[in-house]
């Protein structure tokens, strides 16, 4: 094993995070040893100007490159050594208001430090620690001695680390359609599968979608196809970083996508907006669900017990009924989405410049969204928000801008 700094990052570096200025202090190399053989990998150690620091993560899993950033945060609801050191995978706890359940729980090791590490931290330490995770809520607990931290994580595609850093990236950083259907990543309120049988669901899925839209592609040999009309999206109304209140949460504006959908005979772009509140859970806000919508819908995660796989959603027809973690509703749209442009950080199913495809099912009541790439399959149920209301949210007047 090789300790050697296996990313484009160097010490000194400056990188920008939801608004937040960090620069590269230090690297260091952890590990677990599982069945003899030890799992490595590196922890960036950022720092901002007011004090504040937060932990890069980078490693190498059988999915491929993984990055996450964790920020520390004191719990609403203070957890001792002693109880940190009861939980078990399957645990449930509240930290912040929250149920999580914990899914991981290892024992770390420091093997090597470049840099400036946390404060403390030196080679050969070791520390206890667990993941919990519900929905898009990731949390983990880490503990030496009596000794407890709590961080808030976010996972983050490559293509946001790059450009936090201002670096360039290839296109093979992009998730494209090859990739999307070959590599893999982990994560909370999602389906994944290994190598052979996701290969198998992915040829499913190209087949499906190309049955379900094929005739209407211009590629098509069975006729010429009609025109389709695009309509693009207008300047985002909402900056990166905004903060609101809405629906009684308040919530600051941490990610923002312009996405493109396309569906049988139309094609349209809208804005969609990640709101993170103070106790680091996520919604989606879109700006119209289809194109012309006046209003705005704010999407929930859903976290089904047992998860339909990429393959069960993409069968899904126009009619079919649909039920996941009891919101139940018709099958009303199919589509194809395109991340034509992001900024800040965002969910799994935001792959920069890449695809990823999908079903709305409506009932009178409840919107059910679910999207599906190579990364996983993603439940959301929603509601709708006048566009005054969002406006009034952000401080914003609704002449701002003409989009909804």
């Amino acid at each position: 094993m090789s300790y050697e700094n296996p990313t484009r990052l160097r010490l000194g570096m400056h990188g920008n995070f939801n608004g937040q200025d960090y620069r590269l202090l230090g690297r260091v190399v952890l590990g677990v040893v599982d069945d003899g053989e030890t799992y490595y990998w590196n922890e960036f150690n950022l720092a901002a100007a007011d004090g504040t620091f937060a932990t890069l993560v980078y490693e190498v899993t059988e999915r491929g490159e993984e990055w996450r950033l964790f920020t520390l945060f004191d719990p609403e609801y203070p957890i001792t050594a002693a109880d940190a050191a009861t939980k078990r995978l399957g645990d449930h706890l509240n930290l912040t208001g929250t149920d999580v359940q914990v899914t991981l729980r290892d024992t770390s090791r420091v093997y090597r430090i470049e840099g400036t590490p946390p404060a403390g931290l030196q080679v050969g330490d070791t520390a206890h620690y667990f993941n919990a995770e519900a929905g898009d809520l990731m949390q983990v607990v880490s503990w030496t001695g009596d000794e407890v931290e709590c961080y808030n994580g976010v996972n983050l595609a490559r293509s946001v680390v790059m450009s936090a850093f201002n670096l360039p990236y290839s296109e093979g950083d992009r998730l494209g359609l090859g990739q999307a259907f070959s590599s893999l990543s982990g994560g909370s309120g999602e389906t994944y599968d290994s190598g052979m049988k996701f290969a198998l669901q992915a040829g499913i899925i190209l087949l499906l979608f190309f049955l379900f839209f094929g005739r209407f592609l211009s590629c098509s040999s069975n006729r010429e196809a009609p025109p389709v009309k695009k309509i693009y999206v207008a300047k985002s109304v909402l900056p990166l970083g905004a903060a609101g209140t809405l629906l009684e949460h308040a919530y600051r504006l941490t990610g923002h996508a312009v996405v493109e959908t396309a569906t049988v005979g139309a094609v349209f772009q809208r804005h969609e907006y990640q709101l993170t509140d103070d106790y680091g859970q996520s919604r989606l806000l879109f700006s119209g669900l289809r194109a012309g919508d006046t209003n705005w819908m704010l999407f929930s995660p859903l976290t089904p017990f047992l998860p339909p796989a990429a393959s069960d959603c993409a069968a899904k027809r126009v009619g079919d009924s649909a039920n996941i973690d009891g919101v139940v509703g018709n099958v009303k749209e199919l589509f194809l989405v395109t991340v034509r442009d992001r900024e800040g950080m965002g969910p799994s199913d935001w792959p920069a410049g890449g695809c990823a495809y999908g079903y709305l099912a409506e009932s009178v009541s409840q919107t059910l969204l679910v999207r599906w790439n190579g990364q996983a399959v993603t439940f959301r149920s929603g509601q709708s928000v006048p566009a005054a209301q969002v406006m009034a949210a952000f401080g914003l007047s609704t002449a701002t801008n003409g989009i909804p």
